[in-house]
């Protein structure tokens, strides 16, 4: 896949379970670039929206929530792929089952760095 002229594409680091900090940093700022940053740092809330009456101007609002909700997901979707094809096969069954890419980048951090 070819970038746009003037631009560089950033390649994400392999993490092979050493340099965490350095991993983290090129990491966080290949992150920051694709604009997924801010979600992998503080996570989303998935929680229903409250239930109201059936008026043709709740459910505009209601539209409005399912698609930013559905934008939100796909974010954290390429944030989540980013994170795992930046881990080495080794590491990568420590965040397989995570969902969230704050999930994966939580027990990444808390595995390898720690309370540090």
């Amino acid at each position: 896949m070819a970038s746009e002229p003037g631009t560089a594409e950033l390649r994400t680091p392999v993490f092979n379970g050493e340099n965490y900090e350095f991993w983290s940093i090129r990491m966080k700022t290949i992150l920051k670039s694709h604009g997924l940053w801010d979600l992998v740092e503080n996570g989303f809330d998935v929680s229903d929206p409250k239930p109201g009456k059936e008026e043709e101007e709740g459910s505009k609002v209601a539209e409005v929530e399912k698609s930013t909700m559905a934008e939100i997901l796909m974010k954290d979707a390429r944030a989540l792929g980013l994170i795992q094809s930046a881990v080495s096969d080794q590491i990568f069954p420590k965040i397989l089952n995570e969902e969230t890419s704050k999930g994966a980048w939580d027990i990444l951090k808390q595995e390898f760095r720690g309370d540090k």
